[in-house]
C-alpha cells in the first residue's frame, strides 16, 4: 500500500515538473498537427479486412501496398536534396503545407476510387488504391524528415512527447471507426452452383459494413483538414509563438538584463553579464552540433531507430494477413484495430518516462524482438500456424499484435527525446534512417510473397483445418 502511495506521488511530481515546462495549448495544436502524419496510410490498413477480401490481390494486398509505400519514399529524399540545394524554398513549413494538402485529396479521391481496377500485364490489380496509397505514402514519408525536425528545432524536448501522441491518435482513431464500421464480422461461405459444369462451390460472401469505405475516407479527409488548421495554428498564433525556443530565450534575456539594471554595484553588473552569457549559451546548446563524446550513445540510438522502423513500418505490414487471417476474418480486424487503439496509452505512459536511460530504451527493445519473431515464424507457418483449434492461438496472434505496435511507438519515442538534445542535424537524421529502414524491410517483404511466393494462403472456405493442414 505504501508503495503505491509512494509511486502514485512520485507519478504526481513528474507530471507537475512536466506541466510546469509547457503550455497545454501550444500542446494540444501539436498532436492536432501531428495526427496528420500517418492519419491516411493507418486508415487505409484499418480497412484492409474488407479490401482484402474484396479486391483481386487477396492475402497479398498488404505486401503490395507496402512496397508501394518504399517506392514512394523517394519524396523524403527529394526533401533532403531540395533543403541542401534550396534551403529558402524547402523549408520545413512550405514542405509540410504542401504534403498535407496532397494526402487530404488522396483521401478525398480515394472515397471514389478505391476499388477501381485494372488490368495489368494479363492480371487485374486495384490500380486506384496502389496508385493512391502512393500518393498517401509521400506525405507519410516526408514527414519523417520533417515533422519531428519542425518540433524539436522550434520547441522544448517536452512538446516530443504530444508529437508522439499525435501519430498513435493517427492510428486509434482510425481503429476505432473500422470497428464501428462492423468489419470484423466473419461473412463465412455459401453454396454457390456454377452455370457451366452445375458443380456447387463454396464462395465466401461479401462483408457488409455498417456504413461505406467512402464515408469513412471522406472523414478521414476533414482530419486531414483540421490537421493542416493546427499546423497553422502552430506557426501563426502568437500562443505558439511565445512557447518557441528563440522567443524563450529571448525573454529570459530581457529578464535578466532587467535585473541587471538595478544593481548599482559595478561587480553586480558584470556578475549579471556573466549570468546572462551563460544562461544564453545553456538555452542555445541544444541548436549546436553533437560533441565527439556523445557518438557512442548516438550511433546507438539511430542504429535501433533503423532496426524499430526496417520490423514496424516495413517488415511486419507485409505479413498482417498471414499471421492473423488463418485464425479467421475478425482476428485479422482486431490485431490491425486493437493494436492501433493501444498506441496512444504508451505514449501518454512515456510523459512520466520520456527521460529514460539508454539501457532501458535496449531491455525494452530487446523484449518487443521477441514478439516480433513470434510474429514472423506465424507468417511462416501460415496457413497452419500452431494453436489453430484453441484459443490459445489467436490470443497469442493479438496480443503480439497489440504490444509490439506499443513498444515501438514507445521506443521511437524516447530515442528521440534522448536524441532531441543533439540538434537539428540529428534528428534529420533519425528522420533518414526511419525511411532507410522502412524501404529496406517493406521490398524485402515485396520480395518473398510476391516475387518468390515464399508464403501460403489457403482457401477462405476451407473449413476443416485438420484436413487442409494434415
Amino acid at each position: 500500500m505504501n508503495l503505491a502511495k509512494a509511486t502514485l506521488v512520485e507519478l504526481k511530481s513528474r507530471f507537475n515538473v512536466y506541466d510546469q515546462k509547457i503550455n497545454w495549448k501550444v500542446f494540444c495544436f501539436i498532436f492536432c498537427f501531428t495526427i496528420g502524419a500517418w492519419l491516411d496510410i493507418n486508415g487505409l490498413w484499418c480497412e484492409l479486412p474488407i479490401m482484402v477480401a474484396e479486391l483481386p490481390e487477396g492475402w497479398k494486398l498488404p505486401s503490395i501496398l507496402s512496397a508501394s509505400t518504399q517506392i514512394a519514399q523517394i519524396a523524403p529524399f527529394t526533401f533532403l536534396i531540395g533543403r541542401r540545394l534550396a534551403p529558402k524554398l524547402f523549408t520545413y513549413v512550405n514542405v509540410i503545407y504542401v504534403i498535407l494538402s496532397i494526402g487530404a485529396l488522396s483521401c478525398l479521391l480515394l472515397s471514389f476510387f478505391w476499388n477501381t481496377t485494372a488490368v495489368i500485364f494479363n492480371q487485374n490489380h486495384s490500380i486506384g488504391l496502389i496508385v493512391l496509397n502512393f500518393c498517401l505514402a509521400l506525405l507519410d514519408g516526408t514527414s519523417s524528415v520533417t515533422f519531428l525536425p519542425y518540433i524539436g528545432t522550434n520547441f522544448a524536448k517536452e512538446y516530443i512527447i504530444p508529437n508522439y501522441i499525435g501519430e498513435s491518435l493517427a492510428a486509434l482513431i482510425p481503429s476505432i471507426l473500422a470497428l464501428i464500421q462492423g468489419l470484423g464480422q466473419d461473412p463465412g461461405c455459401s453454396n454457390i452452383t456454377d452455370t457451366l459444369t452445375n458443380k456447387t462451390i463454396l464462395e465466401p460472401n461479401q462483408i457488409k459494413p455498417n456504413y461505406s469505405v467512402q464515408l469513412y475516407f471522406l472523414f478521414m479527409f476533414g482530419l486531414l483538414c483540421i490537421s493542416t488548421l493546427a499546423f497553422t495554428l502552430l506557426n501563426f498564433s502568437s500562443i505558439a509563438k511565445r512557447e518557441r525556443k528563440n522567443a524563450k530565450i529571448n525573454q529570459r534575456s530581457r529578464t535578466i538584463s532587467e535585473k541587471s539594471e538595478i544593481e548599482v554595484s559595478p561587480e553586480n553588473a558584470v556578475n549579471s553579464q556573466t549570468n546572462l552569457t551563460s544562461t544564453d549559451q545553456q538555452k542555445s546548446q541544444p541548436l549546436t552540433v553533437p560533441v565527439a563524446g556523445n557518438r557512442k550513445e548516438q550511433v546507438f540510438l539511430l542504429t535501433i531507430i533503423f532496426w524499430v522502423s526496417f520490423l514496424a513500418y516495413g517488415t511486419l505490414p507485409g505479413l498482417q494477413s498471414y499471421s492473423t487471417l488463418p485464425y479467421g476474418n475478425n482476428i485479422f480486424n482486431y490485431a490491425v484495430n486493437l493494436s492501433f487503439v493501444f498506441l496512444p496509452f504508451s505514449i501518454i505512459f512515456s510523459i512520466w518516462s520520456y527521460e529514460a536511460s539508454v539501457r532501458q530504451i535496449a531491455i525494452e527493445f530487446s523484449i518487443v524482438l521477441v514478439f516480433t519473431f513470434y510474429i514472423i515464424f506465424l507468417s511462416i507457418s501460415s496457413p497452419c500456424p500452431p494453436f489453430l483449434d484453441s484459443w490459445l492461438g489467436p490470443f497469442l496472434t493479438v496480443f503480439s499484435w497489440i504490444l509490439t505496435q506499443m513498444m515501438y511507438m514507445r521506443i521511437r519515442c524516447l530515442v528521440a527525446a534522448r536524441l532531441e538534445r543533439f540538434g537539428e542535424k540529428v534528428l534529420l537524421i533519425l528522420g533518414t534512417l526511419t525511411m532507410v529502414g522502412q524501404i529496406f524491410g517493406g521490398l524485402i517483404i515485396f520480395l518473398i510473397v510476391n516475387v518468390y511466393g515464399l508464403l501460403k494462403d489457403k482457401d477462405y472456405c476451407a473449413t476443416d483445418f485438420h484436413e487442409y493442414c494434415y
